[in-house]
């Protein structure tokens, strides 16, 4: 056979890639199910027939469904964080880091419905199972937020304020608006400039 016109056969995947390659592919079918049907309404078996496996490719990774929600969640925000996280860090005038932190996510919730609506779907699943657990998780994932806050108001560009009580307000506002988004409910542009001039308005300091 001509060499032009041989076939390479693929890399064979090590084990490990391989198992890689089936979570993978079991957390975007448990996205899909769960955003169309929430997380108690999706058995473990409905997922792994739903991205081409056997039954027990799912048992085989993910002990329960806990383990499987928790392994969706850690996607999702492993996607979403490191872009939260870097407009936070960003150099410019804490005012403007929140409201880029505001446009970020809710241009994602727009850009990935499935995924937000999952997310939210593992949230309250979580927090009926275990209420103190995602009390916890839930001061922890607004740490960012308030230390942007504690700069702001160390600089001056901000009022004074209790930050881990705005953080909260502006993660509740998020949770509560991420849906509307993500199912087109809301214009996004509209949305977003009335959150960023509420947040602006709540925090800015105010000339003496």
């Amino acid at each position: 056979m001509p060499p032009e016109t041989r076939q390479e056969r693929p890399p064979r995947l090590t084990r490990k890639e391989s198992q890689e390659a089936t979570r993978h592919r079991l957390i975007a079918s448990a996205i899909e199910l769960f955003a169309r049907t929430g997380v108690a309404a999706t058995s473990l078996n409905a997922v792994a027939e739903h991205a081409g496996f056997s039954r027990g490719a799912v048992h085989g990774n993910y002990a329960s469904k806990d383990a499987l929600a928790a392994a969706v969640a850690e996607s999702i925000v492993g996607e979403l964080g490191p872009r939260l996280q870097q407009v936070l860090a960003a150099p410019a005038p804490s005012g403007d880091r929140l409201a880029a932190y505001l446009r970020t996510f809710l241009d994602y919730c727009s850009r990935r419905p499935d995924a937000t609506a999952a997310l939210i779907a593992v949230v309250e699943y979580s927090g009926r199972r275990n209420p103190a657990h995602y009390a916890d998780r839930a001061a922890a994932s607004v740490g960012d937020l308030v230390a942007l806050f504690e700069e702001g108001r160390r600089s001056g560009e901000m009022r004074a304020f209790d930050p881990p009580t705005m953080a909260l307000a502006v993660r509740t506002v998020l949770d509560s608006t991420a849906m509307r988004v993500a199912s087109g409910q809301v214009d996004l542009e509209a949305v977003t400039g009335e959150l960023v001039a509420l947040f602006h308005g709540a925090t800015r300091a105010v000339p003496a």
